[in-house]
């Protein structure tokens, strides 16, 4: 065999090994390819089903705020329509001092009772401000006049207590001890509470009635704090994410 012979030969023999280990290469990259889309995709329809379940919990939030923003409107018209009654049984009585007083006094109680039932927002304070006015009705110590424009404030601040957005500060109760708290009112619809430990949560109410529930994942404890830090900012409106802390009230 002659020398050119046997180069022709090796030159096909290389030509062969190289195509042929091109073709397992070549399959070997088609398969990891193949195996990388099919990881892909299913990353894909993950995505797609977590989506999909963050959506469904949206909606249902906005449903329950929805029907809670009905409630508060429907409350708030409660308030004003118990507000004109008095004012024009006042009328009525104007000319007669003495009528006014079983009037205010009953008009506060209806107060105090909605006070009682409402979000834990200085719950005390509030009813013994009230208590403090039926007594000096009750005693003669204010003027029928003085007594009409104290009751008038107490209804002013209970309707201005539904549309306001802010922090405050005041006693709660976490795990059976009294704590002072920052606390964030959202209208009447919903608070939140920070302790100087940095321990976060919100009102919930039960059949027992009102309790504060601490937040125990970081998720939600990342989002309370940042509805506490953008209040801080005087950022009262705009999109936060929250945890779900709708109290859901019947409206006698």
């Amino acid at each position: 065999m002659s020398n050119t012979t046997i180069s022709i030969a090796l030159s096909l023999l290389l030509s062969v090994t190289a195509l042929t280990a091109n073709s397992e290469n070549m399959a070997e990259s088609l398969m990891k390819l193949r195996a990388d889309v099919e990881q892909l995709d299913s990353s894909i329809s993950d995505e797609k089903d977590t989506y999909k379940a963050s959506m469904k919990s949206f909606l249902r939030q906005k449903d329950d705020l929805e029907s809670v923003i009905a409630r508060e409107d429907l409350k708030i018209k409660q308030i004003q329509q118990e507000l004109s009654k008095v004012h024009k049984e006042i009328k009525e009585a104007g000319k007669n001092s003495e009528g006014l007083k079983p009037l205010l006094l009953s008009a506060l109680d209806l107060l105090e009772e909605n006070i009682q039932t409402s979000l834990p927002f200085k719950t005390a304070e509030r009813l013994n401000d009230i208590a403090k006015i039926k007594e000096q009705i009750q005693n003669d110590l204010i003027t029928p006049q003085k007594a009409l424009a104290l009751t008038w404030n107490t209804y002013s601040d209970a309707i201005r207590m539904t549309k306001e957005n802010g922090l405050f500060k005041q006693t709660i109760t976490l795990d059976g001890k009294e704590r002072l708290a920052e606390v964030a009112r959202i209208g009447t619809m919903m608070m939140y509470f920070k302790t100087p430990d940095e321990s976060v949560g919100y009102v919930s109410k039960d059949s027992q009635g009102w309790f504060y529930k601490e937040a125990l994942s970081k998720e939600e404890k990342s989002q309370i704090l940042n509805l506490f830090d953008a209040f801080k900012k005087q950022i009262r409106t705009g999109y936060f994410t929250l945890p779900n802390a709708i109290v859901m009230t019947e409206v006698k």
